[in-house]
Order: structure tokens, then C-alpha cells, then sequence
């Protein structure tokens, strides 16, 4: 899980710089880092958009939003 977390965290910091990231990250490794976190949240917390593999691109969606916000931001 520590690994995957590197990945989808390496992979979002190249979209941040502007860059396209060398490891893109396909539908069913983002559902599998998604449930493994999941898994790990405190009592009452939950992913924004769950875990369902129909949610995937939504959290996608999220993830790009924010990362223009931020950019934005700054």
C-alpha cells in the first residue's frame, strides 16, 4: 500500500509541475489504492467519492480540480 500511495503521490506532484507523469495510473490500480486507503481511515471518515469501481472517474475528476485549484492558488 506504502507503494502505491508513492505512485499515485509521484504521479500527482508531475501533474502539479505541468509534466505528464512516467507512471500513469490505469482504473483498477487507482480502485485498488483507493480501498486499501479506505481501509485505513478513522471511525466516521470516508473517501469523498467511496470506493466503488463506478466512482473511479469521479475521483479522477476530483483529483484534476484540485490540483487546478491549487495551481490557481499559488
Amino acid at each position: 500500500m506504502i507503494q502505491q500511495l508513492d505512485e499515485l503521490t509521484n504521479a500527482i506532484q508531475c501533474v502539479i509541475l505541468g509534466k505528464l507523469p512516467v507512471l500513469l495510473i490505469n482504473l483498477a490500480v487507482l480502485h485498488n489504492i483507493l480501498r486499501n486507503v479506505s481501509l485505513h481511515l478513522t471511525e466516521n471518515y470516508e473517501l469523498i467519492a467511496g470506493t466503488k469501481a463506478e466512482n473511479i472517474n469521479l475521483c479522477y475528476e476530483i483529483v484534476k480540480i484540485t490540483v487546478i485549484g491549487n495551481t490557481v492558488l499559488n
